[in-house]
């Protein structure tokens, strides 16, 4: 396949992204797809839609965003995969939302303080994607029965709730991440905790799952249920933060210290070029 054809959005802080890079190095593949770095090219992913990574487009359709179905995926580049029926049923497809939405904290904090699936639905590719419908034949029905579905506002809310613990770590995982990236060293939650009250907490939780004004929703500290949001993600954040602060420390360090990895990163940061 013409490497024009593939191109493949990443970030360098994303392990997803570095399983992804050392199989496609493995499958001889590395040399004839396009590999966009996130981090150096915001803009272009912005234009393609890209919310998660690693976003994979095949003759410029959206296939895969976030999480990858390798095994697919090599077939589909060994020119080997023909499309199948999606047999799983609806709770399935539910659940393969949801795990897409959680790949994200963006999509996942925007969700959790909304509470509205049809918003993120309307997007046709981006909602395929995540859900890894679209290499199937009937992905249009499946699709279309999945936003009937979750475009209810009851059905959303409890589909939510019953994944609320989920959610909380992704938010919670990721805000450490970010943490670790700002300090470059561990800290603890009684460190963290008297620099971060619950009011930066919830301005985080805005803004970070907005692009600008793009997505914005405005929640003021007096919004009852907002509260709660913030209260339940803090106290689920006061628990959890030492042993997620020592995952990612593993986890960052694991990416950074393969040299391949990091040889495709800085020659990708090269080949952009700057107007």
């Amino acid at each position: 396949m013409n490497k024009t054809n593939i191109e493949i959005f990443i970030h360098p802080t994303c392990s997803t992204c570095h399983t992804l890079i050392r199989l496609l190095k493995q499958w001889n593949y590395l040399d004839i797809v396009k590999i966009i770095d996130t981090s150096r090219d915001p803009y272009t992913a912005m234009e393609r839609g890209v919310r998660s990574v690693p976003s994979i487009f095949i003759n410029g359709e959206l296939v895969f965003a976030g999480i990858v179905d390798f095994k697919r995926l090599k077939a589909m580049l060994d020119g080997e995969y023909s499309s199948s029926v999606f047999e799983g049923d609806l709770r399935e497809l539910e659940e393969r939302f949801f795990r897409g939405v959680l790949d994200s904290v963006a999509t996942a904090l925007w969700l959790y303080v909304n509470e509205d699936c049809n918003a993120l639905l309307k997007d046709r590719e981006f909602t395929m994607a995540i859900t890894n419908i679209s290499i199937y034949s009937n992905r249009e029905e499946l699709y279309d029965e999945l936003r009937r579905y979750l475009s209810d506002v009851n059905t959303c809310r409890e589909a939510i709730r019953s994944r609320e613990e989920r959610f909380f770590a992704v938010i919670t995982k990721n805000f450490t991440r970010e943490i670790y990236w700002l300090y470059n060293r561990f800290l603890s939650w009684n460190d963290i905790s008297k620099l971060y009250n619950k009011e930066v907490i919830a301005h985080w939780m805005i803004v970070r799952s907005a692009l600008g004004r793009v997505g914005l929703r405005v929640y003021p500290i007096s919004n009852e249920k907002f509260k709660e949001k913030v209260e339940k993600v803090y106290n689920y954040m006061s628990q959890a933060f030492d042993e997620y602060m020592r995952q990612v420390i593993d986890e960052q360090a694991g990416i950074f210290n393969d040299l391949e990895y990091v040889e495709v990163i800085d020659n990708t940061m090269k080949n952009i070029k700057v107007p």
